[in-house]
């Protein structure tokens, strides 16, 4: 598989896991040792505000029974850039509802997620 089907394969895995609450697919896409996700999301008030939070904690969150994931019927990827054989950024439109920046590497020749930056639109 090439290096940018690979990496968007791995980004729709990430999607699909959240979508779905799949633990699977969602531990697939990460770097879970050291994956992070930072971002820009409106409070109760409207307001932006910065949430940080490693993907460790995210996933247990997220598949929780309980949990409501956001509802998104379709992402679409905007840009890979492969800036070296074992990096890249992606962009990444999720749902319209949230602009996603991807930092990717290359792993024992698997993309993971290594850090996600988001803004709520």
């Amino acid at each position: 598989m090439k290096d940018y089907d690979a990496i968007e394969e791995t980004v729709f895995n990430y999607f699909e896991g959240y979508r779905t609450k799949s633990r699977e697919l969602l531990e697939k896409s990460f770097v879970i040792e050291i994956a992070n996700m930072k971002g820009y999301m409106k409070n109760e008030q409207g307001e932006m505000e910065l949430i940080d939070m490693s993907y460790k904690e995210l996933i247990e969150q997220w598949t929780n029974p309980d949990y409501t994931p956001f509802e998104f019927s379709e992402g679409n990827v905007l840009s890979i850039n492969i800036f070296s054989p074992i990096a890249a950024t992606v962009v990444f439109d999720c749902g319209g509802m949230f602009l996603d920046t991807f930092q990717m590497l290359k792993i024992n020749n698997n993309w993971r997620i290594a850090n996600k930056f988001f803004v709520d639109k």
